[in-house]
C-alpha cells in the first residue's frame, strides 16, 4: 500500500512593496514595538549583568512580548507619527 502524497507548491511571500501597501498600521506598529524593545532592553542591562544565558534569553523575550503588547495597545505614538507622515509615493 503506497502512501500517494501531493506535492504542493509553496506561495512565493510577498515583497516588501506588496507588504507594504497591504497593511501599513501592523507595520507601523512592529515598527514601534522593535523601538520600545531596545528601549526596554537598554533599561534592564544593568539587571542583567552577570546573569545566566537561559536568564537572558527569558528576559529578551519578556521583553519582546511586552513591547509587542505596549505597541499594539497605543504605544507611545511612533506608529501613529509613522502613518500620518508616510506620503504613499505621492510627490508634495
Amino acid at each position: 500500500m503506497g502512501m500517494d502524497k501531493k506535492i504542493v507548491p509553496a506561495v512565493p511571500s510577498m515583497t516588501y512593496q506588496e507588504l507594504f501597501k497591504k497593511d501599513k498600521k501592523s507595520i507601523a506598529t512592529e515598527f514601534e514595538a522593535i523601538l520600545i524593545k531596545e528601549v526596554l532592553k537598554e533599561a534592564f542591562k544593568p539587571v542583567l549583568e552577570g546573569k545566566s544565558f537561559d536568564t537572558r534569553l527569558y528576559y529578551d523575550s519578556f521583553l519582546e512580548n511586552i513591547s509587542k503588547k505596549l505597541a499594539e495597545a497605543g504605544g507611545i505614538g511612533i506608529a501613529r507619527f509613522v502613518l500620518e507622515n508616510l506620503k504613499d509615493g505621492k510627490n508634495p
